[in-house]
């Protein structure tokens, strides 16, 4: 029962975490470089007897906290949803209940993380590039269509978590995470996407 579930759930939870992840990141993002470059509060920032690596660094900081919050309130939205649902019956929710526990909730963040920090690696060239906060958000709102597409692929039929798979950043989540859910993860699958998704991050 917890492997049928699972597959069905599996698919659909990455997605929400991901455009979370992704647009809970985005805002700050903008705000913190195109925002403070038009309110000319930048300059004075650079000014301080502080490196710009740290000043970079610290902005990264906010970004990642602001996006990985979003996809854990996400998660506990659905949790209390769930809990709160009284219609659902009673296997399906012993069911639930028990892969959204405190390991499932750990794994998530292990990958999300990294996926996370890939993202705001994105945004700070973007955001810092344009003119004007519209400007930044009308160059980033294409990547959530490019966020989108691999994230729904988790929901597609036959498609396997492979040594292939575990590589592709966003669709290695959404395998993962349906695996996981199942409880039929493959342990050096899930090494490999996280070591990937680390491998993203440090490039990004």
């Amino acid at each position: 029962t917890q492997e049928v579930i699972g597959k069905l759930a599996g698919g659909i939870l990455p997605y929400l975490f991901v455009i979370f992840c992704f647009m809970g990141g985005m805002y700050p993002a903008i705000d913190l470089f195109t925002g403070e470059k038009e309110r000319k509060t930048l300059e004075t920032v650079l000014t301080t007897p502080v490196s710009r690596l740290e000043i970079l660094t610290g902005k990264m900081i906010v970004i990642v906290s602001a996006g990985i919050l979003s996809a854990l309130l996400a998660i506990l939205g659905l949790y209390v949803a769930f809990q709160a649902t009284a219609d659902l019956p009673d296997m399906f929710a012993s069911v639930v209940g028990e892969m959204l526990n405190i390991s499932f909730l750990l794994l998530t963040l292990l990958m999300l993380i990294p996926l996370t920090v890939f993202f705001a690696g994105i945004m700070v060239p973007v955001t810092i590039y344009a003119k004007s906060y519209k400007e930044a958000q009308s160059m980033l709102t294409p990547f959530t269509f490019l966020i989108i597409f691999p994230a729904m692929v988790g929901l597609l039929p036959g498609v396997e978590y492979t040594v292939t798979t575990a590589l592709i950043p966003i669709v290695n989540i959404s395998l993962a995470t349906k695996e996981i859910l199942a409880g039929t993860i493959h342990i050096p699958h899930l090494v490999l996407t996280v070591v990937s998704l680390f491998t993203y991050a440090a490039l990004a």
